[in-house]
């Protein structure tokens, strides 16, 4: 098996209606499906080992950002090709007029 190299992919994007797409590429593990959803709540991680550091807060407060400005938030991966990360909002809620 190839060893994983790591990275980082951002990119941001205006879409239809008004409302701003974002997508966080990352090459990694990546993230079975049965654990996609769970990895957005309190202190849930995606391995429960101790392989990876992490306390499973930060997706938690994303989530929590993401829908306080009426937007969704969640994860498209695959074990062993890495996650994308996709949230959008509206664009009235993320700037000021």
């Amino acid at each position: 098996m190839e060893p994983i190299r790591p990275g980082l992919k951002i990119r941001a994007e205006r879409g239809e209606e008004e409302w701003l797409f974002f997508l966080i590429k990352r090459h990694g593990v990546g993230i079975q499906s049965a654990h996609q959803e769970r990895i957005f709540e309190l202190f849930q991680r995606a391995s429960a080992g101790k392989s990876y550091k992490g306390t499973g807060i930060g997706l938690a407060i994303c989530k929590k950002i993401v829908e306080r400005h009426g937007g969704r938030i969640w994860v498209d991966s695959e074990p062993g090709k890495g996650s994308t990360f996709h949230f959008h909002n509206p664009l009235r809620t993320l700037i000021r007029q």
